[in-house]
């Protein structure tokens, strides 16, 4: 007869009916996790003080704030100045194009009163007395009248050429007053020569200050080539006191 033994079995635990308590221990992985996490905390804490950028102190935090608030209202006062600068750009571009469209109304109203008057001129040219004495070019008629109080005098007077197709005559105009002075001294006052240009005709008005106490008699009127060396032709004319 054999006896055969059965080895014994080992208790499956933990078992509902097993009191007793088993030791926790972490995990090994957690325990790696936090060391990671720990050690990568003090590596960015070590970069951060050492070359990362200095925290500001409360002092430095209140002037920046200050410069801050400084910087704003800076801000806002120019972009007020500038929107001020806009409205005034745009009331003056406005009264700029009113006054463009003024003037174009009486510039066209202008030129309507002139064509007709041009018209007239050219008429009136047409019955000019011309004098061929010397040529081509000449000094149709002139009126000169000084104010017998002051000593100023106006005139006005007409150059012409012969045809209205000749070319463009440019050249000098010279004007000189032969009279006397209260002490019955005689004198001729010569003004400057101003230059002139004229295609058919050109009249010329002006006024001039003579010496006090001078009452002129005989105006001359001379016309010289652009040079001023050759006489092109010249006139006399009474002056007429007024």
């Amino acid at each position: 007869m054999v006896i055969r033994i059965q080895p014994k079995r080992a208790i499956f635990k933990p078992a509902p009916y097993d009191t007793r308590r088993r030791a926790r221990r972490l995990p090994s992985w957690l325990i790696l996790l936090l060391l990671g996490v720990l050690t990568g905390g003090s590596g960015m804490l070590v970069l951060q003080t050492s070359y990362g950028p200095k925290h500001l102190t409360n002092a430095d935090a209140q002037k920046l704030t200050e410069e801050l608030n400084s910087v704003t209202l800076e801000r806002q006062r120019l972009q007020t100045k500038l929107d001020e600068q806009t409205r005034l750009l745009d009331a003056t571009r406005d009264d700029s194009e009113k006054l463009n469209r003024a003037l174009k109304d009486e510039l066209s109203t202008t030129l309507a009163l002139v064509t007709p008057l041009r018209e007239q001129l050219n008429l009136f040219v047409q019955t000019l007395p011309y004098d061929a004495r010397f040529g081509p070019i000449g000094v149709s008629t002139a009126t000169f009248n000084q104010d017998k109080t002051s000593p100023k005098l106006t005139y006005l007077l007409w150059l012409l050429q012969d045809k209205p197709d000749r070319p463009e005559f440019k050249g000098l105009l010279e004007l000189s007053f032969e009279g006397t002075h209260k002490d019955g001294r005689t004198e001729t006052v010569t003004l400057a020569r101003t230059p002139v240009t004229f295609g058919h005709y050109l009249h010329v008005t002006g006024q001039t200050e003579l010496p006090a106490g001078f009452v002129a008699r005989r105006a001359n009127a001379r016309l010289f080539d652009l040079d001023g060396k050759r006489q092109i032709t010249w006139r006399v004319f009474p002056v007429v006191i007024k």
